[in-house]
């Protein structure tokens, strides 16, 4: 593999690892980088970038934790069903093509970039203590998201924050918190399942990763002590969006 390759696929990873602590689907990046430039298969490029998903989480969560935006006894019950949906999408991911499902999904964006734009204040404000979703929804929402973070990496994080912001009515930054929290317990165990089976290119994976944990960790600080990291992260998150429809759907094609 030539070297740039290397350097292009670190790149990449810095800047998702970034992204995906801020707004999400920095994922898409590399997932793009090691199909379209590289050539890995879509099943292996999909385990391959879980080694520097789960690095950015690491150089994040310490930001988060230390100013006070991760509260475990408040959300077990989202990271229980987050980490047990997650295990069955992971096995998924081992015999269904992941490119199928992300074709249903990419609609989806759609709908949340209008939401991101018509609906601006809900990202700005702060985490509400006193409303809550009720259980009967909490369970199969997140054992949904879960399945699909398992299954499929790319995305998670954008359908994470508008459910979590949106629908449980959290900050922008307790509910990237969250997230980072849920994918850094359930990600050491798809990498361990896609290893098992052969699917990792380990030399792409530790220079992504650790590329990622920069971005993760740059990301954290960002959101924990800029004053105006809401407002940041919910501008972010609509560029993410349109590029990622203007990829998704290829207008260029059209004509």
């Amino acid at each position: 593999m030539p070297f740039y390759y290397y350097l292009i696929a670190a790149a990449a990873s810095l800047s998702a690892g970034i992204i995906n602590t801020l707004a999400g689907n920095g994922s898409s990046i590399t997932l793009a980088v090691l199909m379209q430039l590289i050539g890995l298969p879509a099943k292996e490029a999909n385990a391959t970038i879980r080694v520097g998903v789960f690095s950015a989480t690491l150089g994040a969560l310490p930001s988060f934790i230390k100013k006070g935006h991760v509260n475990l006894t408040r959300d077990r019950l989202v990271i229980i069903c987050m980490t047990a949906g997650a295990v069955f999408g992971i096995f998924t991911a081992l015999w269904i093509d992941n490119k199928t499902f992300k074709e249903v999904f990419k609609y989806m964006f759609i709908l949340m970039l209008f939401l991101t734009l018509y609906d601006t204040k809900s990202w700005l404000r702060k985490t509400d203590e006193q409303k809550r979703l009720p259980v009967f929804i909490i369970i199969p929402l997140y054992l949904l998201l879960g399945f699909y973070g398992g299954f499929v990496q790319m995305g998670i994080g954008v359908f994470f924050l508008f459910v979590t912001v949106l629908g449980a009515r959290y900050n922008i930054i307790d509910a990237g918190a969250l997230r980072t929290v849920c994918i850094a317990l359930y990600t050491p165990l798809a990498i361990g399942i896609f290893a098992w089976h052969g699917l990792i290119h380990w030399d792409l994976a530790i220079i992504m990763a650790s590329a990622e944990w920069t971005g993760g960790f740059l990301g954290g600080r960002f959101a924990t002590t800029n004053a105006k990291a809401e407002v940041w992260a919910q501008r972010l998150l609509v560029v993410v969006l349109i590029t990622v429809i203007i990829i998704e759907f290829r207008p260029w094609n059209w004509f």
